[in-house]
């Protein structure tokens, strides 16, 4: 009975540390994500002490949205930037995680990702969680979406990293 309730502690701590967005983080850096003329949204990209030193630290990195954005499309463009990172294979792996996770979006909401000390990327809508992914190599391909030197847009995540 010992081991049951240990196990239960073990699979059901992290989602329950997870259920708070961590608070009073400093910003490294903020930018809008343009495609055309239309605003998709403005990310900003925090840390403890408000400077960039890699993904092996903790981080959040926060997406405000000026238009609504349907799971499906937010899968297929996630899907696709996380290739640059990681294998067809592995990326589709990831994507079936995020659609138990990922509601349609609306104008106005803000998709928070925070990754902690363990390297688990936990998902916020509103402040309010709504799914894990227990992933280091998850975390590092994710972010890098928005941070890497290789990213999509490189202007973006030059700002968001805090660089001149």
């Amino acid at each position: 009975m010992l081991a049951k309730i240990c196990l239960c502690l073990i699979l059901y701590c992290p989602i329950a540390i997870a259920q708070s967005l961590p608070t009073h983080w400093k910003m490294v850096g903020k930018a809008t994500l343009s495609v055309l003329w239309f605003d998709i949204y403005t990310a900003e990209f925090l840390t403890r002490n408000g400077k960039y030193s890699g993904t092996k630290e903790p981080l959040i990195l926060k997406l405000n949205y000026l238009r609504a954005i349907s799971q499906r499309q937010l899968l297929q463009e996630t899907n696709k930037q996380l290739q640059r990172f990681t294998s067809k294979k592995q990326a589709a792996l990831w994507i079936r995680s995020l659609a138990s996770i990922w509601p349609d979006i609306k104008k106005g909401d803000q998709l928070a990702f925070w990754i902690d000390s363990q390297g688990t990327g936990h998902f916020f809508l509103k402040n309010s969680w709504i799914g894990s992914i227990k992933d280091q190599a998850f975390s590092a391909g994710f972010i890098s979406i928005w941070l890497s030197r290789e990213s999509s847009y490189p202007n973006l995540a030059k700002k968001l990293r805090g660089e001149p």
